[in-house]
């Protein structure tokens, strides 16, 4: 029995089942997809970082959303998903995003995943700094570790490619702060 099946987590194995189904559908449709993935679905797929996630955070690239939305109320009755297993809510954040830095994750025959580089991703969660149950500190600790980040000023470096500095106020000075003691060093 699946564990994840009955709380509508998805966990790394069926986050690729659905990309599979979905593929599938948009094969049966003639359709091209191409989706961004961000946050708990990359942690989950790319990082092993996390057993599994609620939703996927997603921008879809330009297309027929009434057939999409079709194929993703097929996709959720299919997995039996929550509401809001696809979330675009990330477009806003990304607002803030001097530049997107993609990279291609899977290819399908119908279906493209692209994810953020690791330092986009990392500017990202530093810029969030969002409290606990969010999981911007630990996916930034991994991040740094990932990236072999051992100073302050490398992390504020790899940040000002992809955010302005301006925007860092008092929580994220401290999400750093301790970002760095977690690490094993003073970032203060």
């Amino acid at each position: 029995m699946n564990k994840f099946k009955d709380i509508g987590l998805m966990n790394k194995e069926k986050l690729l089942q659905i990309f599979d189904y979905l593929n599938e559908r948009l094969r049966e449709n003639q359709m091209q997809l191409e989706i961004t993935i961000y946050d708990g679905s990359i942690m989950t797929m790319v990082y092993d970082n996390r057993p599994a996630t609620r939703d996927i955070d997603c921008v879809f690239s330009e297309t027929n959303f009434k057939l999409l939305d079709n194929i993703l109320e097929l996709t959720k009755f299919a997995f039996n998903l929550t509401d809001g297993w696809i979330n675009e809510e990330i477009k806003e954040p990304l607002k803030s995003i001097l530049k997107e830095d993609k990279e291609t994750y899977r290819v399908y025959s119908n279906l493209k995943i692209l994810k953020p580089k690791a330092e986009q991703l990392l500017a990202m969660k530093v810029l969030a700094a969002r409290p606990e149950p969010a999981k911007d500190f630990v996916d930034a600790y991994i991040l740094c570790k990932d990236l072999n980040i051992t100073t302050k000023e490398k992390l504020l470096d790899i940040c000002s490619g992809y955010i302005y500095l301006t925007l860092i106020g008092e929580r994220q000075r401290k999400f750093i702060e301790y970002l760095g003691e977690d690490l094993g060093y003073d970032w203060k």
